[in-house]
């Protein structure tokens, strides 16, 4: 009878133990903390669109040599873009949609900015972001595009 009782205690405490070791979020953590990965995507965009445009305007204008004209004309494109983003982002979308919409978006920011840059501003461009990519960690531009640079 000892041994049974014995027995029955040793396991009931073994079957116990694997459910103490199991994770627990509290419900008072934040929901971009148990996502994990989409939790850098917050962080990134964490500004608002209209200061995520005005950052990535006056970058291009210092590196690029932009006039003032012309870097009014990058500000509103790159300022759609980020709403853009913004938008399909909080959309109730699955993930590959999101991804297809961004990619067209991204597409589409390429060929504006493509017909407001001379060849030159354009080409260095292409260059500037290929490194903000790698070296974030990013994958912006297919893999072929990441090859050329």
């Amino acid at each position: 009878m000892f041994k049974k009782i014995a027995f029955s205690g040793l396991m009931l405490s073994m079957l116990s133990l694997s459910l103490l070791a199991q994770q627990t979020t509290t419900p008072d953590a934040p929901a971009s903390a148990q996502r994990g990965r989409g939790r850098a995507m917050q962080e990134y965009q964490a500004g608002d669109p209209a200061t995520r445009a005005r950052k990535m305007t006056d970058r291009m204008t210092q590196q690029l040599g932009l006039d003032e004209a012309t870097s009014k004309k990058v500000y509103d494109v790159t300022l759609a873009r980020a709403e853009k983003v913004d938008a399909i982002q909080k959309s109730s979308d699955d993930n590959k949609t999101k991804a297809e919409a961004l990619k067209a978006n991204a597409d589409d920011f390429k060929s504006k900015l493509q017909s407001i840059l001379t060849p030159d501003q354009f080409t260095k461009f292409e260059s500037m972001r290929g490194r903000m990519g790698r070296g974030k960690g990013g994958n912006h531009g297919s893999k072929d595009d990441q090859e050329k640079n």
